[in-house]
Formats: structure tokens, C-alpha cells, sequence
């Protein structure tokens, strides 16, 4: 007996028109409106995930410094270039 992919049914309410286009679209590609539609779901949530880690690696403190410390850092070397 052949093993199977642990799949899921999700039914999708599509008004007529974006449903002609989802498929015409995937159509041109080559691909059935199912795949499409997959490979599209995992685009978006690989660019959520990747926004949603970029988001954390902006508040992680460590090895940053404040902007006032920047601030100050800069003013210092426009008083003292020559010890840049």
C-alpha cells in the first residue's frame, strides 16, 4: 500500500472573477490552480517569517548602542578626525 503525504483539506470561497484569474494565471505558468495557489502560500509565509525575524534581530540589544551613544560617537569625530 503506497504511503501517503499527511494532507489537509481547506475549502476557499473565491469570487468568480479572481478565481478566472487565479487559474488563467496559473495556466500561463504551466501549473494547476492548486499548485499555484500553494507555492503562493509559502512565499507569503516565508516572507512573514522572514519579516517577523528581521523585526526580532532589530530589538536585540546586544552589541548595539543608543542613539544618544551614536550620537555623541559622531560628534566626536567630527571634533577629532584625527583620531578616527
Amino acid at each position: 500500500m503506497p504511503t501517503t503525504a499527511n494532507r489537509s483539506r481547506y475549502f476557499l470561497d473565491l469570487e468568480s472573477g479572481l478565481r478566472n484569474r487565479v487559474k488563467a494565471f496559473a495556466a500561463m505558468k504551466g501549473k494547476t490552480m492548486k499548485d499555484w495557489l500553494t507555492e503562493a502560500i509559502i512565499a507569503k509565509l516565508e516572507d512573514e517569517i522572514d519579516a517577523s525575524e528581521g523585526l526580532a534581530a532589530l530589538t536585540d540589544a546586544e552589541g548595539t548602542m543608543s542613539l544618544e551613544a551614536y550620537l555623541e560617537s559622531q560628534k566626536d569625530r567630527v571634533t577629532n578626525p584625527s583620531d578616527v
